[in-house]
């Protein structure tokens, strides 16, 4: 890859000199002599042809992202910091693959050309912002524009794209049994969660489900939208190719694969079959040949560095950017760029200021308090339990509104997350985290012990990176470090994997001890409560009778089927519980295929939506009673059940935004009963 060594870190963006296909570009919009544009700054330019510029085309677009790293046990998504982010100007020589059975299309680079325009290093929560010149963009969008289709094929789909297409048509994979539907927001009653998932992916599918159904008037929109501006398919999805053009590339047969493809042997040499970008969404506007060449397709890319081996070079932990940007949409969301797993992430992305460190103690769990303060502030925990996080409803609904500063929950602590605290003390070298376990439903607490040894990661920026792996003895001994050498995250004790632990309560110390490991010094305990259980959501039975009668009929849960009379309105009755040891709500909706509307909920509204009460309330049962119009057609129909659990993590940044008054709802479980409705 050809390189602009000119560039350098932090330099503003219109003291950048124009690379050589810059100017050539930009002359062709403003129809100047590109000679005399290569070379010279945006600048320089704004000032020397500052009339016979449209000075639009002088300006920048400011994109924004994230570099982040999947975990693969838990497919969470952790900041990767101080990584450099290359911004390339690219043209490609792709050739195009539209199978007719498919309704994307996916593409093979057979040669690219790059130049950085730009570089900027992620801050210690992986964020980036750059400046992007608008010639460059708008040369890309003009293209497109010349182009039959192309501002289309050259689209990633997002998963607002794929609910939008499904709400207009129903999808092209039929089922042989009905899916249920997750709800409104999802707008067309014949949407399965099953085909959903195909293209985002189970867990980013349930959570838009659980977004959805627990949003309340006034809650911000923001990270449904993240959601919906997600590339649709969760990973990259293989081409539908032959077997027999698969064997071909294989044994470099070009000849046979020109023939096949129709395009010459010349760019068929560099064909790849595994080397692919997509899918992406294809034209239906005209009729594409299966294979096509596409030749100087202009774009810009990302790639991403970073020194994960502490040898001074940095590796590239993310290249394939080819079209991550829609450069035609009003306002471009930020843009995620997920690295490769050889990157260095980040444990937290910890804003709070300086610890108040008086004393030795463990302070924070993640970035929520473990001490509380005095006088007459509610208090933030209580016997382990966060007393402000998922507070019991007393009305028993989702809706109701809790009195501010109101601490009455009992909620406990899940996932992945640090311990923050001190450890300074006069003579002490080393530090270790000891507890003492009472097991959930026990009041019998165990023998005292020491953590398992976990090792992390802390990160420094020097004008370059540094990184320090912090790592226990045998008995759970941890160097205590310099506060001043500025290592992040600062006053970190331990990053805590709750999940691999027994559920309960938790009372941990810190022992201080000196070169000899003697302990000198152990601090008051600190009480977490545990709970990384999932609830236990189950639909337990199903009747149905025509709408005016009494005479309620049983269904079987195994393949239901409800045979009406035609033209007849039903209702349709569903139970359904949810228990759990720290259960904090149910949410329970019905939907279906019908063109003459939605199934209609004919109960009370506290039939289909539940919000615990008090700390004992872990089990609830309802009945949810819908009714089916005579207008509604036969076919596919769906109940949704999802219960959550008042268990948080404590990292989230929503909870120290409102001072821990909210509602987190990370740990939940679905229960699904697909109905087939048939007249008769």
């Amino acid at each position: 890859m050809k390189t602009n060594a000119k560039i350098t870190i932090g330099q503003k963006p219109d003291q950048i000199p124009l690379t050589s296909a810059q100017a050539t570009r930009l002359a062709s919009l403003a129809k100047v002599d590109g000679e005399k544009l290569t070379g010279l700054t945006v600048a320089d330019i704004n000032s020397k042809y500052k009339w016979e510029i449209d000075p639009a085309l002088l300006f920048f677009q400011k994109v924004c992202g994230k570099v982040v790293k999947r975990n693969p046990l838990t497919d969470e998504l952790s900041p990767v910091p101080f990584a450099t982010v290359h911004v390339e100007d690219t043209d490609c020589n792709l050739i195009g693959y539209f199978p007719a059975e498919s309704p994307w299309s996916w593409f093979f680079p057979t040669g690219c050309h790059k130049e950085t325009l730009s570089k900027v290093i992620t801050d210690e929560c992986g964020n980036f912002c750059v400046y992007i010149p608008r010639f460059e963009i708008d040369w890309i969008l003009r293209w497109r524009k010349l182009r039959v289709c192309y501002p289309v094929i050259f689209e990633r789909p997002r998963l607002r794209d794929i609910l939008d297409k499904l709400e207009q048509e129903p999808p092209r994979i039929r089922w042989p049994f009905p899916q249920p539907d997750p709800g409104p927001l999802l707008r067309n009653g014949g949407l399965s969660l099953g085909y959903l998932k195909q293209f985002a992916g189970e867990k980013n599918i349930e959570k838009l489900c659980i977004l959805q159904s627990s949003m309340q008037l006034g809650d911000s929109t923001d990270e449904v939208n993240q959601v919906l501006d997600t590339v649709a398919f969760a990973r990259p999805v293989p081409p539908p190719l032959q077997v027999e053009m698969r064997q071909l590339c294989d044994q470099k047969n070009i000849v046979e694969m020109a023939l096949k493809m129709d395009i010459s042997d010349s760019i068929v040499r560099n064909f790849d079959h595994r080397y692919f970008i997509g899918p992406f969404n294809r034209c239906h506007d005209i009729y594409l040949p299966e294979w096509q060449s596409i030749t100087d397709v202009p774009d810009i890319t990302f790639k991403v560095t970073q020194d994960v081996d502490g040898d001074g070079d940095e590796e590239v932990i993310y290249s394939e950017g080819f079209f991550d940007i829609r450069w035609n949409d009003t306002n471009i969301p930020d843009v995620v760029l997920e690295a490769s797993q050889i990157a260095l992430e980040s444990i937290d992305c910890n804003p709070l200021a300086e610890l108040p460190c008086g004393t030795p103690e463990i302070v924070l769990a993640g970035k929520m308090p473990l001490h509380n303060e005095p006088g007459s502030v509610p208090p933030y925990i209580d016997n382990g339990y966060s007393k402000r996080v998922n507070r019991p409803h007393p009305n028993g609904l989702s809706t109701q509104v809790i009195a501010a500063n109101l601490a009455s929950a009992t909620s406990p602590l899940a996932g992945y997350f640090p311990l923050y605290g001190c450890n300074q003390y006069d003579g002490a070298k080393y530090y270790r985290l000891r507890y003492v376990h009472t097991p959930e439903n026990s009041i019998t607490p165990l023998a005292k012990k020491t953590f398992d040894v976990h090792s992390w990661n802390l990160y420094r920026w020097v004008g370059h990176l540094e990184v320090t792996l912090v790592t226990g003895d045998s008995n759970g001994w941890y160097q205590i470090l310099d506060p001043a050498d500025g290592w992040m995250p600062a006053n970190l004790l331990l990053n805590w994997p709750s999940y691999l632990y027994t559920d309960g309560l938790y009372e941990i110390e810190m022992e201080l001890a000196n070169s000899s490991k003697a302990v000198i010094h152990t601090t008051s305990s600190v009480k977490v409560r545990i709970d990384n259980s999932r609830p236990q959501p189950r639909i337990t039975g199903l009747r149905w009778t025509k709408t005016g009668e009494a005479n309620w009929l049983d269904v079987s849960l195994n393949c239901p089927v409800i045979q009406r009379p035609k033209n007849t309105a039903i209702d349709i009755q569903v139970d359904y519980e949810s228990s759990a040891d720290n259960l904090r709500s149910m949410k329970f909706w019905g939907q279906g295929c019908g063109t003459g509307g939605q199934l209609q909920l004919v109960s009370s509204v506290d039939t289909v939506d539940w919000w615990h009460r008090n700390a004992a309330d872990n089990y609830e049962a309802k009945t949810a009673t819908y009714r089916l119009a005579s207008s509604m057609l036969p076919g596919a129909y769906g109940f949704h059940l999802s219960a959550h659990s008042s268990a948080f993590n404590p990292v989230k940044s929503e909870g120290l935004a409102t001072d821990w008054y909210v509602n987190l709802g990370p740990i939940w479980s679905n229960a699904e009963l697909r109905v087939s409705v048939v007249d008769v």
